[in-house]
């Protein structure tokens, strides 16, 4: 029997060799980009540097994942050449080709601006490009970077046979002590494997967006490494190019450019508030029992948009929406997707170009659906979840802190922003499995679903949290918007087809004005342009929604897979492979029991071309990362 110790002590020198070279590697992708880069200080690249080596951890554990299987178990054929060789041969073979990768990135991230991903071994092999034509020319052009690899991966051959030249493998009797000694060590090697796979003991694995935690956007490139991204990127979902129509073309159909306000900026304080699946249909609004005794009150002092549709039917396709006007028009959830650390300029961003105190609250376990990743992504100064709350007493048992105190904290907290602030907070006790707090029991009607107990005590919530602010100095200054993140579940036929499962309430309230019931149509991405059109926000922007404020009507597109479902005034047209398979007048036919296909063959060709051209550009723009828009 061979001595684990020995091995194991082999096998750490030799992964802290790769560390290294993962290391140069990044500083070599800064070097080479520092245009890119050039205003980021020495400082910061070296916390960067230090951030990165948690994605490094990843990728040289599954990308030597074999390696150390074979480094480490514990039998005398480790002392047979045949076997060292063998050894050798894979640590050098699957940590020269990924280096690789990496070296690939420093020419090639100026043309996409991010780290590649799987969808370039698409674009390679998959005859959309001439890159094997092109490929001598790249060589030639970039023979340098040739010579900084080849020296690069004969330093790690040398060093690799150095330190197994310093490695004595220690040959045991076998007995229990060294088998149970050999056992643990081979579980412990085993366990720091996973656990690197894994990037730590979160809740959830490693994910694009946990860059987001380290840095903005614009330097996550460094954070991350390029098998990183292409491993994790081949997990998921790709999207393709798409060409319908010419750019002339495709701008009288769509375009996502907004262009700034000539009017004096309002800075107002705005308060998002994201209500945990509150479907329309549980408000008086929604002709049926209404569970939301203050949420009624409020919209009729508010201006409440009665044909408002989610974007998704999930959290995480919800909040991005709402906040960065990011639909989800993919398999994957944005926040999940392979283009998670795509430049957004949502409204935290966009509102702290306006000298805005930005924060989000959210009172789940932190790192639930990482959310905690998107807010720092998205430009938010700060994320206040249940670490923060720092008080389990309120604890729910299952998702976090329960609503009423949460926002009784936000409330408190807000006391201290400076002015004018931008502030989100997504409730959470209307959430399966639906509890209220046992002083509560029996307070809010039961219902005939399990969610409407909790549905009345998250507008108990909400009237709490206003009564308490309603005397607050920052009160009259705010623009409060309420949505639903998505809708919840449902008897009623009409809540649960494919156009009702999606409609939600979308309020505006401002202290003071008026009340108003406006029939046209809105949906989540829309709220960002039409908050920022209300404070005559004075420069260009990125969004996929439109602002509601202008005298139009226009289209509603949601993904519902396998199917799109785009709905224009009364109509609803569902699509799949860009051919509307399904329409109908929702208004007129709830349960849509009446298909009129092919009935009404003008309106249909316009609803096509519109949904092609914004497809068109949402694909090609996550693509190629142009979902912002440059102020500079």
């Amino acid at each position: 029997m061979v001595s684990i110790k020995h091995l194991i002590l082999n096998l750490l020198k030799q992964l802290l060799v790769v560390f290294v070279f993962y290391t140069i590697s990044r500083i070599l992708f800064f070097y080479f980009n520092r245009n890119t880069f050039q205003d980021l200080a020495f400082l910061d690249l070296f916390k960067l540097l230090f951030y990165g080596l948690r994605f490094d951890a990843f990728s040289i554990c599954v990308t030597n994942a074999l390696f150390i299987l074979l480094a480490i178990l514990p039998f005398k054929f480790q002392e047979q050449k045949i076997y060292k060789k063998t050894l050798f041969y894979i640590y050098i073979f699957f940590n020269s080709f990924f280096l690789l990768l990496n070296f690939i990135d420093f020419v090639y991230f100026p043309y996409i601006q991010k780290r590649s991903t799987y969808d370039v071994i698409h674009l390679i092999f998959g005859g959309q490009t001439e890159f094997f034509k092109l490929l001598p020319f790249f060589l030639l052009e970039n023979w340098f970077l040739i010579i900084i690899y080849c020296v690069l991966i004969f330093i790690l051959i040398t060093v690799y046979q150095k330190i197994e030249q310093t490695i004595k493998i220690k040959n045991v009797e076998k007995n229990l002590k060294f088998s149970l000694i050999n056992t643990l060590g081979f579980l412990a090697i085993a366990s720091f494997t996973v656990l690197g796979i894994r990037g730590g003991l979160q809740r959830v694995p490693i994910v694009f967006l946990d860059a987001a935690l380290y840095t903005s956007q614009k330097y996550i490139p460094i954070v991350i490494n390029t098998p990183f991204s292409l491993i994790k990127s081949a997990e998921l979902n790709q999207i393709e190019s798409l060409h319908f129509f010419e750019e002339r073309e495709l701008k009288k159909y769509s375009t996502q450019i907004i262009k700034g306000d000539t009017a004096t900026f309002k800075n107002l304080n705005v308060c998002v508030i994201i209500l945990e699946s509150f479907s329309k249909e549980f408000t008086k609004y929604g002709n049926r029992k209404s569970y939301t005794p203050f949420l009624d009150s409020l919209i009729s002092v508010s201006t409440y948009y009665n044909n408002a549709f989610a974007n998704g039917k999930s959290s995480i396709n919800g909040i991005p929406a709402i906040i960065s006007s990011m639909p989800t028009y993919m398999e994957d959830p944005y926040l999940n997707s392979t283009y998670s650390n795509n430049t957004l300029n949502g409204l935290p961003l966009l509102l702290k170009q306006k000298g805005y105190h930005t924060s989000f609250f959210h009172g789940a376990t932190n790192g639930s659906m990482n959310f905690n990743s998107y807010a720092k992504s998205a430009g938010y100064d700060i994320y206040f979840g249940r670490t923060e709350y720092d008080n389990d007493l309120d604890y729910d048992g299952q998702w976090g802190i329960w609503d009423e105190p949460f926002l009784m904290r936000m409330a408190k907290e807000i006391k201290t922003f400076k002015e004018p602030f931008f502030t989100t907070v997504f409730t959470l006790s209307s959430h399966h499995p639906y509890k209220v707090p046992k002083k509560y029991n029996n307070k809010f009607p039961k219902g005939s679903l399990e969610i409407h107990e909790s549905i009345g005590y998250a507008d108990y919530s909400l009237r709490s949290f206003f009564n308490h602010i309603k005397n607050s100095h920052w009160f009259q200054n705010t623009l409060f918007v309420l949505s639903a993140d998505h809708t919840a579940v449902s008897e009623d036929p009409f809540y649960g087809n494919s156009v009702g499962q999606y409609s939600i309430p979308i309020i505006f309230y401002k202290p003071g004005q008026k009340g108003e019931i406006i029939n046209k149509n809105i949906q989540q991405i829309d709220i960002m342009p039409t908050i920022l059109d209300l404070l005559n926000y004075d420069k260009t922007y990125f969004s996929f929604g439109k602002s509601v404020l202008p005298d139009n009507n226009l289209p509603i597109v949601y993904y519902n897979s396998p199917n799109y479902n785009l709905i224009n005034d009364s109509m609803v047209y569902l699509f799949n492979h860009f051919k509307i398979t399904e329409a109908y007048n929702f208004k007129a036919d709830s349960n849509l029991s009446n298909p009129l296909q092919g009935k009404y063959l003008k309106k249909e060709l316009d609803a096509t071309n519109y949904f092609k051209a914004l497809l068109q550009n949402y694909n090609n723009d996550v693509l190629n990362n142009k979902t912002f828009y440059n102020n500079q």
